[in-house]
């Protein structure tokens, strides 16, 4: 099961997704593969809003079976930043909706 904690707090955003989803063997599990490719969509938009000084990375842990990211965006990019980790997180809460036995919010 893939597990996925999402929190705002302060003007900061943190998400933790770890597990595999266990959809199918290693290697040809689907579902695995759609939340690695949100993840690390997410991670490189988000390394390239750094780079332009829109926001700061506090916290990027990547390894197999967890990903673990805090964002602090500043003051005049907190609507774009929202918008990019949103519209990953909708993609993540979609995959909860299709394969629950895979994928959990929480």
């Amino acid at each position: 099961m893939t597990t996925v904690f999402y929190r705002e707090y302060y003007d900061r955003y943190l998400l933790i997704v770890e597990g595999h989803a266990s959809f199918s063997e290693k290697g040809k599990d689907i579902v695995c593969s759609a939340v690695s490719i949100l993840v690390y969509t997410l991670l490189n938009m988000l390394k390239d809003e750094e780079s332009d000084k829109r926001l700061k990375l506090k916290r990027e842990i990547v390894r197999d079976g967890y990903f673990c990211v805090e964002i602090e965006p500043f003051d005049f990019s907190k609507n774009r930043t929202k918008g990019i980790i949103d519209t990953v997180v909708m993609g993540l809460a979609l995959l909860n909706q299709e394969y629950p036995e895979n994928v959990r919010l929480e």
